[in-house]
Order: C-alpha cells, then sequence, then structure tokens
C-alpha cells in the first residue's frame, strides 16, 4: 500500500540549520529516505525535459510541459518524481517507474 502524500514529501532543514524550503522526498513504497538517482546508463537518461504541449502526455495526467527525475531508493523501490506546469497551474507527484 502506497505511502499517505504527506508522509512522502516531509519538509526539511538545510545543512547551516535555516529553513529555506527544502523537502525530503521518501519511498512512497516502504517510506526510505535514502533515494538516489535511478540506476540508468548515463545522468541525461535520469532526468527527463518535455516540451511545453497541449495534450495529455504527462505521467501526472496533466497537460503541458514536466520534469522527471527517475529515482530509486536503497530497497530497489522504483518510482519518477515528476514537476509540471500549465498554464500557470504547478503539479507535483510521484509515480510508479515502469
Amino acid at each position: 500500500m502506497p505511502m499517505p502524500h504527506g508522509e512522502v514529501l516531509v519538509p526539511a532543514e538545510s545543512a547551516d540549520g535555516s529553513w529555506n524550503m527544502q523537502w525530503q522526498l521518501k519511498c512512497p513504497a516502504c517510506g526510505n529516505g535514502e533515494v538516489e538517482r535511478a540506476d540508468v546508463t548515463g545522468d541525461h537518461e535520469a532526468v527527463t525535459v518535455q516540451p511545453d504541449q497541449d495534450n495529455y502526455e504527462s505521467p501526472l495526467g496533466t497537460r503541458g510541459g514536466y520534469v522527471r527525475v527517475d529515482l530509486t531508493c536503497s530497497d530497489g523501490h522504483g518510482f519518477a518524481f515528476i514537476m509540471g506546469n500549465h498554464k500557470g497551474a504547478e503539479f507535483v507527484g510521484v509515480v510508479p517507474r515502469v
């Protein structure tokens, strides 16, 4: 069972102790905080940027451009962190990686 969204992306303090909107992303499958970029052949394959288009190609089901970062937790669960924007509306989501 996936974790509730409030437990997947949690506020975190910066290294110097100040609060400047840093967030800790945890694995949605198990809650593990040890998350790294996916085990792929090159960095350019772990992060993709899609242009702003007026169709529903985003993994979040939204229209417009998005950035996808493929991640894996230390227990081996794969997922993608998606940041999307369409006409002024911003969306953030975590989806299973296929």
